[in-house]
């Protein structure tokens, strides 16, 4: 029997149980909270998880902050909005199996943390966090993104260790924290706690597209807050940070179409395109009962995205460059200013080394299990650009399919899951051989 035959054996063997461990993750809420996060219960389950086949010694958890140095490394970025992130109870899981010596070592990495349900209302099933099956998808928040493409690294490891093979380099996979919310710390701990892994695969959701490049981008703030009372005083000019915020908008929404117009780079789509969106536009309260006067203050909240060959400065000065000049365009209006901000760390863009040597043992692990290979852009942005910078490993994303991550009904599709679990899996057969 070949090998990847053994390997699709285990697969069928194991299916229930993989989708049972898969099912039973996304069952335990692990919401990203910021400052802080809930993501403790679920690296305690997949840690006594992977308890039952690996030892003692070749499981770590740890914390952020039991990195030494690691609020003084230049990419570590310590806060959210101007709140200081909060790193206490919530470990990263680092599982590994030990190599004979000599070889290249391979990391299967994802992230524990999820988007809260916002108490929406979901529709397959009512739980937001069943973790059941219906017509080949897994639904619950954080099945695509990103539990199942997480628990796939620790399921590869379990096969690996029930076919008994002997590689000589390490294996590993890993659970990190607060990767949302533009968290990113969780995987620089990782990255410097083995800076020497050698790759990486990350399994945010791809489609099984081999992502070679990823965008990147922020989150922003724009802000006007007036001086004086508000309300409806006698004053005929009263300053109104709602007009000021609604020509922010109206700014934006052109600022989106011209991302349309951006230098597409060769690993996407032609017809892929960047988007400015924006989230929230707050003044004056929410309902009725709050309305009535002139607010002092509001706000805007979006999020814009870059290609990987913008740095974040060209990004910064071009954003707001175009948006002074759109507000310039209205008379001087009198009060206060518009304040522009970024509220998250600057995500940057990552592009992968195609001559890697691993990406040649990826080919050939699709090439063996018959899949459509395709090396290409990923449309959103990832802490990949994290990994070469804080240590010395190259990472590729490869993902399950799915749809409506931090929406209604996020599902993952179950086909594509197991087979994540064996490009997984031969990739580091023939990689750390």
């Amino acid at each position: 029997m070949s090998i990847r035959e053994q390997v699709d054996g285990w697969v069928e063997k194991n299916r229930e149980q993989i989708l049972a461990t898969i099912g039973e993750l996304v069952r335990i809420r692990t919401e990203n909270l910021p400052p802080g996060g809930n993501e403790k219960p679920g690296q305690e389950y997949l840690h006594a998880w992977a308890s039952a086949f690996l030892p003692a010694r070749d499981l770590d958890l740890f914390e952020v902050d039991d990195i030494p140095g690691i609020r003084e490394h230049p990419l570590f970025f310590p806060t959210i909005e101007g709140r200081q992130r909060i790193y206490k109870d919530r470990p990263i899981l680092m599982a590994r199996k030990t190599g004979t010596g000599g070889g290249r070592s391979l990391a299967f990495s994802g992230h524990m943390d999820t988007m809260p349900t916002y108490g929406k209302t979901w529709e397959v099933f009512p739980d937001p966090y069943s973790g059941r099956i219906k017509d080949g998808r897994m639904y619950g928040r954080g099945t695509l993104d990103m539990k199942a493409g997480t628990a796939s690294g620790f399921l590869a490891l379990r096969c690996l260790h029930d076919l008994g093979v002997r590689l000589k380099g390490d294996v590993y996979a890993e659970s990190v924290i607060d990767e949302e919310n533009g968290g990113v710390n969780g995987t620089i701990a990782a990255r410097l706690h083995n800076p020497g892994i050698d790759f990486a695969i990350l399994a945010e959701p791809s489609c099984l597209a081999v992502g070679i490049e990823s965008i990147g981008g922020s989150d922003w703030k724009a802000s006007v807050s007036e001086q004086g009372p508000g309300g409806i005083g006698p004053d005929a000019d009263l300053a109104n940070p709602i007009y000021k915020l609604a020509r922010v908008a109206l700014a934006l929404e052109k600022y989106d179409q011209r991302l349309a117009g951006m230098r597409v780079p060769e690993t996407y789509d032609p017809g892929m395109r960047l988007r400015l969106l924006t989230y929230q536009l707050a003044c004056g309260g929410a309902a009725y009962a709050e309305s009535g006067a002139v607010p002092t203050s509001g706000h805007l909240y979006f999020w814009q995205e870059v290609y990987s060959y913008w740095s974040e400065r060209e990004a910064r000065a071009d954003l707001e460059r175009f948006v002074h000049q759109e507000l310039a365009a209205y008379p001087e209006p009198s009060g206060g200013q518009v304040r522009l901000e970024t509220v998250i760390r600057f995500l940057e863009g990552h592009r992968t080394d195609r001559r890697h040597p691993a990406l040649a043992s990826i080919r050939k692990a699709y090439w063996e299990l018959g899949l459509e290979h395709n090396e290409q852009g990923i449309p959103f942005a990832t802490d990949a650009f994290a990994f070469r910078k804080c240590s010395r490993t190259e990472v590729v994303i490869i993902g399950p399919r799915g749809s409506n991550p931090h929406g209604v009904d996020e599902y993952v599709e179950v086909e594509s899951v197991l087979q994540l679990i064996r490009v997984m899996v031969l990739t580091a057969l023939d990689f750390c051989a």
